[in-house]
């Protein structure tokens, strides 16, 4: 069930092919901690069916610099750019256009796993049937998990519940922080699939993935994170 179903869910984004220009543009961009930078500045470009790979060594900022992306904090420096929009002055498209799971899954506990995609979904806009969520659960492995609570699921299951969002959005940009970690070999081969038809289908994927050797060979860019020199 993980390699087969819900791929017709995953949108054709053809409504943007007519643009001209680079989608998201990032010129010269870095982030800070406390009063330093973590990282020698940044400029990459990405078109619809594009995707980056952005990798460096532990510690160098590649969380924080997904979470600037995602509009989640601010850059230091540097400009990022959606539609040749400044992310600063105009987030409200962006927030409609992109999806970020980071490495904390953003479950609650407290909620079943039926109750939390559903109600992730509704912060999002999105309204689906007890149903659509069931299938989405049934594809990632959660079959019979349904209804239990998110703070008693293991590691693996938990980013498994987090991941089904994929199967259920339509925006057509997704950020993804480390999302192979905790998945066993069927849970990445699955993602690995479901990340490839999302490209194929003129989606943007930005992501960090240490430990994945495979999706380093799918992406079209490469981000390297350098350390500023002291």
């Amino acid at each position: 069930m993980l390699n087969e179903c819900l791929f017709e869910k995953i949108a054709t984004f053809k409504q943007y092919l007519s643009i001209d220009m680079p989608i998201i543009t990032a010129q010269d961009i870095s982030c800070q901690r406390g009063n330093y930078l973590l990282f020698r500045a940044v400029s990459f470009s990405l078109d619809f069916g594009q995707s980056l790979l952005i990798s460096g060594p532990n510690g160098i900022g590649k969380t924080t610099l997904l979470e600037s992306i995602a509009g989640l904090r601010g850059l230091q420096q540097g400009t990022l750019s959606f539609k040749d929009q400044d992310l600063s002055k105009f987030k409200d498209d962006w927030f409609e256009n992109s999806l970020y799971i980071g490495h904390k899954t953003g479950n609650k506990k407290e909620l079943n796993c039926l109750e939390n995609l559903r109600s992730f979904l509704q912060i999002q806009g999105i309204e689906i049937s007890e149903a659509q969520a069931e299938e989405a659960l049934e594809c990632v492995g959660l079959a019979g998990y349904e209804y239990q609570m998110a703070g008693s699921l293991s590691a693996g299951q938990k980013k498994r519940l987090a991941l089904s969002r994929l199967l259920l959005v339509e925006f057509p940009i997704w950020i993804l922080d480390e999302p192979f970690v905790n998945l066993d070999v069927a849970g990445c081969d699955w993602l690995l699939e479901i990340l490839d038809k999302h490209i194929k289908n003129k989606g943007i994927l930005i992501i960090t993935a240490h430990d994945n050797k495979t999706i380093k060979k799918k992406v079209t860019h490469e981000l390297v994170l350098e350390p500023v020199d002291l």
